[in-house]
């Protein structure tokens, strides 16, 4: 009993440095469990407290444990492919720089087409309101009186699409190709409500433009 009242009173300062080592990760979810530990131990000292339990404080503590518990729930889930189609596997593990969740919120304005004629997707000159990310099939790409057969996996109107420009060269989706494509305008709306989507976002048009540098 001498043993419980020397340690219940602690517990108020074993919650307090829980919270402040909880701030020393960037990890998420370390974060969040560390500061749910730290709520348990104010719960545990506000029931010991008093001579009646503080349940007010026990209230506000126990919903910081559940807000962080969803998070870490919300977390893990962005971690995982889990849910996904086969179609939306196959396209997701061509996106390297993304994580799972910022690939389902990126997909949620993505319109999936497969060509079922020949199929302009841009015209050089003109003005593209559309991003396309080509993943299977066959593309030709003409620009200045010369034609280019890429491989998938490329994006079709990046530079447009990052400059506001007139698409920089004609793009024919030959029968049978299959592609995604965004809305410019809506997927501009996104990135910049989302910053972690469009850092991992524009590190990926980074790649595809150095790639095609590269191949060119």
């Amino acid at each position: 009993m001498d043993t419980l009242n020397v340690v219940l009173p602690q517990l108020i300062h074993l919650g307090a440095l829980l919270y402040m080592v909880c701030f020393l990760f960037r990890n998420q979810i370390m974060l969040r469990l560390f500061a749910i530990g730290g709520d348990f131990a104010y719960i545990a000292y506000f029931f010991t407290a008093a001579e009646r339990p503080l349940w007010e404080a026990i209230a506000w503590a126990s919903a910081n444990v559940a807000i962080n518990g969803i998070m870490i729930g919300l977390v893990l889930r962005d971690q995982h492919a889990t849910h996904m189609t086969d179609r939306e596997l196959q396209l997701f593990r061509t996106f390297s720089c993304l994580t799972p969740g910022e690939f389902r919120r990126l997909m949620k304005l993505a319109t999936w087409t497969e060509v079922e004629t020949d199929q302009h997707l841009t015209r050089e000159g003109s003005e593209l309101n559309n991003l396309y990310y080509f993943y299977e099939g066959t593309v030709v790409i003409e620009k200045s009186g010369r034609q280019i057969h890429p491989k998938p996996v490329l994006f079709i109107g990046e530079l447009a699409f990052l400059s506001a420009a007139p698409a920089s060269a004609t793009v024919v989706a030959k029968l049978g190709s299959k592609f995604v494509r965004w809305e410019a305008k809506s997927l501009r709306k996104l990135l910049e409500k989302d910053q972690s989507l469009n850092h991992s976002f524009m590190k990926l048009l980074n790649m595809d433009l150095a790639a095609k540098v590269a191949r060119s």
